[in-house]
Formats: C-alpha cells, sequence, structure tokens
C-alpha cells in the first residue's frame, strides 16, 4: 500500500518541484491522506468521514495498548497551521490505481474474516448452554483475550505489524482499517448465532408452553380419576347399602310365590285325594299301618268293571241256553226255522259281548291312568308331608345366599330344596345333608369323607350331560349343604313311571346323552366310574337334555390301575337291578372298571323301550341278593312286544355281555354305530 503510494506521490512531483522542501510535503501528504483537509474545500460528508476515521483510529490505539499522546499529532488535531493553504498540496487520486488497491485489501480482509469466523463456529459447537451467552458477552470487547469477536485474530496478527515504527503512520491508518472491517464481519457472524439462539428460545418457548399445556391436561384428568373414583366409590357403598334391600325385595316375592305354589299344591292333593283316594290308617289288634282308600274316581271304575262283569256274565249264560235250546229242538220239522232264530240270537249275544270287552277296555285304560295319577299323588302327599316335617320349610336364607323354596325331594340322608340364588340370580338345588345326633362318631366321620370325596370328584366336571356342582358350605356342626344345577325338568324314574313305554325314537337319543356325559368322564386325566346310574339318577333341564347327577358312590380310577380295573371297595352299595355280575362277586374282592356304567345304560335302554327291568324286575334287592339273580343272568330275553329294531336288540346284548373281558368300556361302545346320527 505504501509502495503504491509512493508511486502516486512520484508521478504528481514533476508538477510541483518549485514548492515547498519535501519533507514539508509528505507530512502535509500523509495528513491530506488520513482525511485533513482545508475546511473550505470539505463538504459535510467529508467532514463526517474524517471524525469516524478519527474516532476509528483513537479507539484502535487504545485497543493495542498505545496512548493517546503518542498518536502524530497531525493524526489527534484536527486544526493544522497549514490547513488555510492545504488545499495547494492536496493530491489528486488517481481513481484507477486506488480502486485496484482497495478492492485487494477488501478481498483480504473478507477472506481473514470467513476464516475467523470459520474458526469461531467450530469452537462454538463444542460448547453447550450457558457458553452461548459467555461469547455473546464477549464478542466486541479488545481488551479481553476470551472476549474478542470473530475478527479479533485477524486484528491481533495486524496489530504487531502496526506497531512497527518503520511502516509509518498510513500504513498503520491502513491496517486500523482493516480490523475495524474484521469486527464488523464478526459482528455478522454474531448476528446469525443471536437468530439462531432465538428460534431456539422460541422452540423452548414453544416446548414450555406444550409442556404446560400437558400438565395441564394431566392435572384435569387426574381430577376426572379422582372424580371417576369417587363416583365408582359412592356407586359401590351405594350398591352394599342396596344389596341387602334388592335380596330381601326378591327373596320376599320368591317366598310369596313359593308360599302360593304350596298352598296350590295342597288344595291340589285335597282334591286328587277326594278322586283318587287317600292313605287311612288301619288298625288290626295292636298293630297300626298304613293302607289306601280308594277315591270316587276308583269306586266308580270299580262299578262300571263289576257292572260290565255282570252284563257279560249275564249274555254267556242267555248265549248257552241258546245253544242248549237248539240242541233240544234240533229233531223237529221246523228245523231250519228254529236254525236261523239260534243263529241270529247268537250273533246278537256275540254283538254285545263284543261291545263289553271294549268298554272293558276302556275302563281299564281308565283305570291305568287313575293308577299312574295315584302314584304321582302318594309321590306329592309323601313329599309335602316330608316338607312339613323338614326344620328347613320356613324360607331360610343359607349362607346369605341362597333362599330355600319348596323342597323337591328327600332321600335317606339328605333332603333337596329348590332354591335361588341371590348373587347369581339363579335358580339352584341345594342338596342338605344331616348327620342323626345318634350316630356314632366312626359313622358320622365315614359319612362326611363320603361327602366330601363326592364333593371332590363333582366339582371339576363341566359337561352340558352332567349336572353341575356350584358351591358346598356347613350349616352347624352336623348338617352341609352342596349347590347343584338346577334342572326344572322330571327325572327319568318319574318319566317312566308316568309313561313306562318309552317309543325307540326318544330311547335311544336319551341313551346317545348318557354315553356323552360318561366319555367325557373317561377321557379325563382321572377317569371316573359313575358306579350308579339309574332312572332316578338321569335329570331333564326345561329344553330336555339329559343330565347325569349323584356321584356319591363314583369310583376315581387312578393311573397305575391296569386293564381289569380297580378294586371294588364299597360292595353291596349301589342299585342292584343296574349293577353287573363282577360286582356280586363274594369269594374275591371284584375289580371294576367303566364297564360297570355300560351294564347300567343297557339296563336302564332296556327299561325305556319294554317297560321293565331285564333281571329281577319284580324282586327286591334282598332276593336279588339272596337268589343270586343277577350272578345267573347269562341271557336276555326280548319281549314279543313291543317292536323294537334288531339295531336296538343287538346294542343291548353288547351292552349286557356277561363276561366283563368280553363286554366294551365305554369309550369302545361309543363308537358304535347305533349312537351315530350320520347317515352312511
Amino acid at each position: 500500500m505504501s509502495e503504491d503510494m509512493l508511486i502516486h506521490f512520484s508521478s504528481n512531483s514533476s508538477n510541483q518541484s518549485d514548492q515547498s522542501s519535501l519533507p514539508t510535503k509528505i507530512a502535509k501528504l500523509e495528513a491530506r491522506m488520513v482525511g485533513k483537509t482545508s475546511s473550505a474545500v470539505a463538504s459535510p460528508a467529508q467532514a463526517q468521514a474524517q471524525v469516524q476515521v478519527q474516532s476509528t483510529l483513537w479507539s484502535a490505539a487504545v485497543k493495542f495498548g498505545s496512548p493517546p499522546d503518542s498518536l502524530p499529532e497531525s493524526l489527534v488535531s484536527s486544526d493544522d497551521s497549514d490547513d488555510d493553504n492545504g488545499g495547494e498540496f492536496l493530491i489528486q487520486a488517481n481513481t484507477q490505481k486506488r480502486r485496484k488497491v482497495e478492492d485487494s485489501a477488501l478481498f483480504e480482509h473478507v477472506e481473514a474474516a470467513a476464516d475467523a469466523r470459520q474458526v469461531t463456529i467450530e469452537s462454538d459447537s463444542n460448547k453447550v448452554g450457558p457458553d452461548v451467552n459467555k461469547k455473546k458477552q464477549g464478542r466486541g470487547r479488545g481488551s479481553s483475550a476470551s472476549g474478542r469477536g470473530r475478527g479479533s485474530r485477524v486484528c491481533d496478527q495486524t496489530r504487531i505489524e502496526t506497531i512497527s515504527p518503520s511502516n509509518g503512520q498510513l500504513e498503520n491508518s491502513h491496517k486500523m482499517q482493516d480490523c475495524f472491517s474484521n469486527e464488523h464481519l464478526g459482528l455478522d457472524g454474531h448476528t446469525s448465532l443471536e437468530e439462531e439462539v432465538t428460534s431456539l428460545r422460541a422452540k423452548v418457548a414453544a416446548l414450555e408452553e406444550e409442556l404446560t399445556k400437558s400438565r395441564e391436561e394431566n392435572s384435569d384428568n387426574q381430577n376426572q380419576c379422582q372424580q371417576l373414583e369417587k363416583e365408582l366409590k359412592d356407586l359401590k357403598d351405594y350398591e352394599q347399602h342396596m344389596k341387602p334391600k334388592r335380596m330381601k325385595i326378591i327373596s320376599d316375592l320368591l317366598i310369596s310365590i313359593s308360599k302360593a305354589e304350596r298352598q296350590e299344591a295342597r288344595m291340589k292333593v285335597r282334591q286328587d285325594s277326594l278322586r283318587l283316594g287317600n292313605v287311612g290308617v288301619v288298625r288290626a289288634g295292636t298293630v297300626i299301618s298304613e293302607a289306601w282308600e280308594d277315591g270316587q274316581a276308583f269306586k266308580d271304575l270299580n262299578t262300571q268293571l263289576r257292572n260290565l262283569l255282570e252284563n257279560k256274565e249275564a249274555v254267556e249264560r242267555q248265549r248257552k241256553l241258546l245253544k242248549k235250546r237248539q240242541s233240544d229242538k234240533s229233531d223237529g220239522s221246523d228245523t231250519e226255522a228254529v236254525h236261523d232264530d239260534v243263529l241270529f240270537l247268537d250273533e246278537v249275544y256275540k254283538s254285545r259281548l263284543a261291545s263289553i270287552k271294549r268298554e272293558e277296555e276302556t275302563v281299564m285304560r281308565d283305570r291305568d291312568r287313575y293308577e299312574l295319577e295315584k302314584g304321582r299323588l302318594i309321590r306329592e302327599m309323601k313329599r309335602i308331608r316330608d316338607e312339613d316335617g323338614s326344620r328347613f320349610n320356613n324360607f331360610q336364607i343359607l349362607n346369605h345366599r341362597y333362599a330355600l323354596l319348596n323342597l323337591l325331594g328327600k332321600g335317606g340322608f339328605s333332603e333337596v330344596y329348590k332354591a335361588f340364588d341371590l348373587v347369581e340370580h339363579r335358580y339352584v338345588a341345594c342338596k342338605l345333608h344331616s348327620l342323626h345326633a345318634q350316630w356314632s362318631e366312626d359313622k358320622k366321620q365315614s359319612y362326611i369323607r363320603h361327602a366330601i370325596r363326592e364333593y371332590n370328584i363333582h366339582k371339576t366336571l363341566v359337561h352340558p350331560h352332567i349336572v353341575r356342582l356350584w358351591d358346598i358350605f356347613e350349616i352347624d356342626p352336623n348338617t352341609f349343604c352342596t349347590v347343584l344345577e338346577y334342572c326344572s325338568g322330571k327325572d327319568l324314574d318319574a318319566v317312566l313311571k308316568a309313561t313306562p313305554v318309552l317309543p325307540e325314537r326318544e330311547a335311544r337319543i336319551i341313551i346317545v346323552q348318557i354315553f356323552q356325559g360318561l366319555v367325557y368322564l373317561n377321557k379325563r386325566s382321572q377317569k371316573i366310574i359313575h358306579y350308579d346310574l339309574k332312572p332316578g339318577n338321569v335329570l331333564f333341564d326345561e329344553l330336555g337334555f339329559a343330565k347325569v347327577t349323584d356321584f356319591g358312590l363314583s369310583k376315581i380310577v387312578e393311573d397305575d390301575v391296569g386293564s381289569q380295573g380297580m378294586e371294588l371297595t364299597s360292595q353291596g352299595a349301589g342299585t342292584y337291578w343296574y349293577l353287573p355280575p363282577e360286582c356280586f362277586e363274594l369269594n374275591k374282592t371284584p375289580l371294576i372298571s367303566s364297564k360297570v356304567d355300560v351294564w347300567s345304560v343297557g339296563i336302564l335302554f332296556y327299561q325305556m323301550l319294554f317297560g321293565r327291568r331285564p333281571f329281577g324286575h319284580d324282586q327286591t334287592q334282598e332276593k336279588i341278593l339272596r337268589e343270586d339273580t343277577i350272578i345267573k343272568a347269562r341271557k336276555v330275553d326280548f319281549p314279543s312286544r313291543p317292536s323294537v329294531s334288531n339295531e336296538a336288540k343287538d346294542f343291548i346284548r353288547r351292552c349286557l355281555t356277561y363276561s366283563q373281558v368280553e363286554r366294551p368300556d365305554v369309550l369302545s361302545i361309543a363308537q358304535d354305530p347305533y349312537l351315530s346320527y350320520v347317515k352312511k
């Protein structure tokens, strides 16, 4: 830069050789180059620029550690003794050469500022958080090394060159201008960083606002949850408060209905007793016994039968007389006419006898129907008597849940009540087991073990053709209750008493359902033998589905039992008409398996088809045991009527195979084609 200035000066010095000395002219020239022009020549804009240059030089001098009084007087003072005649020494600028010099200097300054900015950005990227504020506060400071801007490094490099006195004041002033330009470039980088910080602050503010909204929503949700929890607690409290009232209302309604049913049942029994008969007390000496006394319907039937019998005897007597008279007159001349009269009268008598027979058959059918009604009446009378004598007949609520209604039946050691579950809102059957006070402790413990074993077997059984066991609980030290599924239909025993002979189609579907339940029992990990299949243990629900119940004598087949079966430890128990021959072997402990149930189902099927049991039908259990009736039952005989298919007879023969080894088990007989409804 100084070399260009000297060249420019030498080009103008040839025209001013007659002026002042050369040192004086150089001093004035340096003053003019830094803006020291005459006030008469300088314009207001030039004066303002001159002030800015002086202030820049002053600040640069302070920044680089030079005292203000060390500056040349021509640069510090704005007054000069040569201002008045400075115009004659004013050098006209060579615009082309100055433009080249300025462009070159500007390019170097921009390049240096870019390099400085790149270094600063790389150093700033390694800092986080509060360092941004430190950089922001440090930019523009000249006295602190840590607080310099992006142009400070270039300024530091030029400061050493600037303070060298050999370069002259002109070169120093241009170096100061270069530093000033680099500081402006650093301010530009600072501006972009501030914009980035401002953008980040805006994002942080947006996130903080979003966080505030989320917290508010969370607070609202928590308030709603607390409100809902409070409402739920109130509802539970209300439910807990209303539950006894609701149970009381339901139980009262059920009790009122049951009372009405009891009254209706007793009224019907009284009416049927007048029509069909009643149980009376007969005294023979010192012995008092009960005997049946026929009602008016049976009396009327007996009267009709007697009349029909008398008419039949009368007609038969007249017919005999007619035949005798015909033989006496057989020798007469009018034999032909007499013969016609005899034939005519004989035909009349025959017609009358046929009419009497039809009437007699009608009366006998009515009598059979009345006998069935009589049997139902006797059972209902027995039920009412047992209900009246039961200690649970006052509509108790057991276990704070089961409302007892009416008695369904009574066995040897238990009573079965129809009840309503006030929690699940369904009808159930409560079987009440009572231990007699006069029993010994051993007998009581044996009965309890028996009931517990039945419960443990029954509680795990879930199948459409097996009655469910819902619950078990203790009532008092001598009484406990098992809660069973309620079947509103009759049992098979009641059905057979009402209709002794069932059509083969109906009997077959009942057997199929029973076998489906037995297959379920034999496909479990622990197989179960029912051992007490009989008509009373087959129930029907409201839809007519058959369900097996009463697992009191059931046996659990252990895994280590062989193919021959398990030992029968309760020999003598069960219903003898439905047990196979191996259960009556007395010389050794019998081995039983599911083939016991196959035999029982065969007896049931035979009874449904023919109206009687195949072995020992008219015998008592004691007589069956005494006369070895079942042990001698080696062959099945079928009556001629009613008509039954050969497939049904063959199926019964397979079920009633005498040899236990040859008899099929449950899983085998269930595959029999007779039990399948798939058309082939």
